[in-house]
């Protein structure tokens, strides 16, 4: 199973809230919301202030757009890169995943618009 079939299984989170009729891509975006949130519940409540600012530098999403999900994505390699072991419950694999759903989204939006980009260019020839 990659990151983006883990993304769009709709695991339940504690307060995760999955609409039936968005799109696969929508759910992972609120997905990865989700896990965000999660993250910043911790980080807050623990003052763990190091994490909290690569987070805030790519979250909240104000949009779903390639370059909104780029910033997110490099805030969250530059937080793998930076992580210690935090007791109060934000793993290491769950910031993992939560990156990987990001690249995994980013690259199906890179792949959609290179689809669109071909067909608008075919249709235009």
């Amino acid at each position: 199973m990659t990151a983006y079939d883990a993304c769009i299984v709709y695991r339940h989170l504690p307060g995760a809230v999955m609409f039936p009729y968005l799109s696969e891509r929508e759910n992972s975006v609120e997905h990865i919301n989700t896990m965000c949130l999660n993250f910043f519940d911790v980080w807050c409540e623990s003052r763990s202030v190091v994490p909290l600012r690569h987070l805030l530098s790519g979250w909240p999403l104000t949009n779903s757009d390639p370059e909104s999900l780029r910033r997110l994505a490099t805030a969250l390699r530059d937080l793998r890169r930076h992580h210690l072991y935090d007791a109060r419950g934000a793993s290491f694999e769950e910031l993992c995943e939560l990156s990987d759903c990001v690249e995994d989204l980013l690259a199906l939006s890179s792949l959609s618009s290179l689809s669109s980009q071909s067909t608008w260019a075919a249709g235009n020839a």
